[in-house]
């Protein structure tokens, strides 16, 4: 990257702030900031209300991959938007080569930006109503003569040096054909826009005028920036996701050449606990998702048991290596049911090997009131 000299007049099709009438209409409605620690991005939902795309990069810094981010959509102003404004995403999808390529090649280069992509998911919409659509032929697109703009939240106006803000920006709308140079990764000249728009969105126009997202952006320095394009290939992190957007969540299940942050796992049906029985009913969870050097960082459980008296419920989680966690131990001997709702569990498998069968165990020690379980869940995030 390398400032414009001050008070230099634009030479090239640079961001401009997007009226603020234009916000709540597409295709500005889809862009959001993306927050990753102390960096920030730009990113926007397509194909599901539930996930947004942004560039590897963010969510990647001198130590690896960072925690999942939080997504602020519809923001507009000169600070930084108010916490309560942020929606967490619960983990991210990246395609596996990206971390060797940067650990041979470096950050920037155009191997590595042809690789420049992430698809992070939450449990609640980032945007409400349809989202945007991708087209899977935006590599292809991207090279022709079609009417193309770029959309995002850039810190500083690299071309002039000036603030960016917190303000939606885009290019204008215009032909710009796309040079190939490596994998997915494409770039233009004479088109600018800035850092921290890092994620942002690639337009593209079809023949009936609407714009699908065609790539995302992932390089720039003044009068030239790289795009990582969309072809048939991301579809593949689309498979990776399905489980956790369906209704009800099922397992994530492995995506050849994908990678995640974290993991979810789902009980398939509900389970009847012997009433009575003072023994364990075992209801386990394998995880095969994450490389061998990955440690456990956070674990958080999602728990539903119908009973009309759960003082006779003793409930525990046992993980990968023996590790064992007491849940529950017969409290609240008058009530009934036991939930646990975004439970933080992760203080005795912290450090410890994700991937294995991680086991939840269910002892209803009293007769007259059986206990269902009816829903088990497990979100695995490791590093």
């Amino acid at each position: 990257m390398f400032p414009a000299m001050a008070g230099e007049a634009p030479k090239t099709n640079s961001s401009q702030r997007v009226g603020e009438e234009q916000l709540g209409q597409a295709p500005y409605y889809y862009n959001g900031l993306v927050l990753s620690g102390g960096a920030r991005g730009s990113g926007f939902v397509a194909e599901h209300p539930n996930i947004f795309f942004t560039a590897a990069h963010v969510v990647f810094d001198d130590v690896g991959w960072t925690s999942p981010p939080s997504w602020v959509g519809g923001y507009n102003g000169e600070g930084a938007p108010p916490a309560e404004s942020e929606i967490p995403a619960r983990g991210y999808f990246r395609w596996t080569q990206y971390a060797n390529l940067v650990a041979e090649y470096g950050p920037t280069s155009r191997s590595t930006f042809g690789r420049d992509v992430a698809l992070a998911w939450g449990l609640q919409p980032f945007v409400a109503g349809i989202p945007a659509s991708l087209d899977f032929k935006g590599i292809s697109h991207l090279q022709q003569s079609n009417i193309s703009m770029i959309t995002g939240y850039p810190a500083e106006l690299i071309y002039t040096a000036e603030s960016g803000g917190y303000y939606l920006h885009s290019t204008a709308p215009d032909i710009t054909p796309f040079k190939p140079t490596f994998g997915r990764y494409l770039y233009a000249t004479h088109l600018s826009t800035g850092p921290g728009n890092s994620g942002g969105q690639v337009w593209v126009q079809d023949p009936m005028g609407n714009w699908k997202a065609g790539g995302v952006l992932v390089s720039g320095r003044p009068s030239e920036t790289g795009v990582y394009a969309m072809s048939a290939d991301i579809k593949s992190f689309l498979a990776a996701a399905d489980p956790v957007l369906s209704s009800p969540r099922r397992s994530m299940k492995f995506v050849k050449g994908v990678s995640t942050s974290s993991t979810l796992l789902a009980m398939p049906k509900p389970k009847n606990i012997p009433d009575g029985a003072q023994r364990w009913t075992r209801i386990p969870l394998s995880v095969l998702s994450f490389p061998d050097e990955a440690t456990v960082s956070k674990v958080t459980l999602q728990l539903d048991i119908s009973t009309a008296h759960r003082g006779d419920l003793i409930v525990a989680l046992l993980g990968p290596g023996g590790v064992f966690s007491i849940i529950h131990n017969g409290e609240g001997a008058g009530e009934d049911n036991l939930l646990y709702e975004d439970y933080d569990m992760s203080g005795p498998f912290a450090g410890g090997e994700p991937d294995g069968r991680w086991t939840l165990l269910v002892q209803d020690r009293l007769a007259g009131d059986p206990a269902v379980v009816n829903r088990f869940e497990l979100e695995i995030e490791a590093e």
